[in-house]
């Protein structure tokens, strides 16, 4: 068995002091403080080395410790001792000194301390503590425009946010998007650096209390497994809340929706973006002003397609729910097991879960006009 010498055990033991970080450390200077008062004081009181207070008497052990404090916070203190006792004036410096010694590392560690948190956040790992924020996992240059869009969704809320878990440094990801998307008015966005796939990660964000999530496929070799990936670690994170997530998530190859269906299964609403885009393409191309249309529907400035539950409507026909609204186009009715229906009948009655689809400027304006409503005759009993 090795021996180790009694310098090599207190330097082990000075490492792990040092190791418990910067409180630990402070605790360990101010005790030595206590301790070296104390002593210089104890030699004091004992050797009849103290000065004599301001009505002459010799000062106690009370005094003396007092007395020494001061030495140690303010070296100034020494200049107004009395010169007459060389060994009360030795044993003050020497506490001075120490004092000196003591603040001065003190200094240097808090200022190590605040250094170190400021790069901590520079490393973008610190948790996200919002409520119905909005998460976007992975980075792509698609992610500007989507910004930009949330952001004038969000015009209307007094604390929006966005936060982005992407495996991107926290630092580029903001200087991008002060480039690319400038000021964002109320929403605040939040970038994190992590890897969508990691559970670890993924908490940062703190999907759970998210009011959605928007996956993006990134510039990855297989960006598709990457988007599939990322919805099973949320979909089956054994903490994640009972609620079920709002996903959305791209997908580019038209053969993996199938699986990425499976994946998300109701959970999540998946885009084959590929497909999509070449469908919008031929469309538009075959129809002239068709994509003033979709570009005035599908984006965020003017008037959008919005879903809500209105329980005041149940129990009332499509015809009438037409009449309700002054400053919104009703179009169709999302039923309640999730199929649209667009014109649907005039005497089809609203039930509960089925959401309204209109035609709005803004979400808070698709609400009923309070005046207009027919009256639904009850059969008397």
């Amino acid at each position: 068995m090795r021996k180790f010498t009694l310098r090599e055990r207190l330097q082990y033991r000075f490492d792990n002091v040092m190791a418990r970080g910067m409180i630990a450390v402070i605790g360990w200077l101010l005790l030595s403080i206590v301790i070296v008062i104390v002593l210089v004081s104890l030699v004091a009181v004992i050797t009849s080395s103290t000065t004599a207070n301001d009505t002459g008497e010799t000062q106690g052990f009370a005094e003396t410790l007092w007395n020494s404090l001061m030495h140690t916070i303010d070296g100034g203190t020494l200049a107004d001792d009395d010169t007459a006792d060389p060994l009360a004036v030795g044993l003050m410096l020497v506490v001075t000194a120490f004092g000196i010694f003591i603040f001065s590392a003190l200094i240097g560690i808090l200022t190590s301390a605040i250094d170190a948190k400021l790069t901590d956040l520079r490393k973008g790992r610190s948790v996200v503590i919002e409520r119905g924020h909005t998460v976007i996992l992975g980075w792509s240059p698609q992610v500007f425009s989507i910004i930009s869009e949330l952001v004038i969704a969000n015009a209307n809320q007094p604390d929006a946010c966005i936060a982005i878990l992407a495996p991107v440094d926290k630092v580029e990801m903001e200087d991008a998007l002060r480039t690319r998307v400038g000021p964002t008015g109320r929403t605040r966005v939040v970038c994190r650096t992590g890897s969508p796939i990691e559970l670890t990660d993924l908490a940062i964000v703190n999907p759970d209390d998210a009011r959605s999530i928007i996956i993006l496929s990134g510039e990855a070799t297989d960006p598709d497994a990457h988007v599939i990936k990322s919805m099973l670690a949320l979909t089956n994170d054994p903490r994640r809340m009972s609620h079920e997530y709002h996903i959305v998530a791209e997908i580019r190859d038209y053969a993996n929706l199938e699986v990425a269906q499976l994946v998300g299964r109701d959970r999540a609403s998946l885009l084959p973006v590929s497909e999509l885009i070449s469908r919008i393409a031929v469309q538009t191309c075959r129809q002239s002003g068709l994509s003033v249309v979709y570009i005035e529907l599908l984006d965020f400035e003017g008037d959008e397609i919005y879903f809500q539950e209105e329980p005041a409507l149940l129990g009332r026909t499509f015809g009438d729910v037409l009449l309700l609204y002054e400053t919104s186009t009703v179009m169709g009715l999302r039923l309640r097991d999730g199929q649209v229906v667009l014109k649907p009948a005039m005497d089809y009655v609203l039930h509960a879960g089925d959401q309204v689809i209109a035609i709005s400027e803004d979400d808070d304006t698709v609400a009923l006009s309070g005046y207009g409503v027919p009256v639904i005759e009850q059969s008397m009993r």
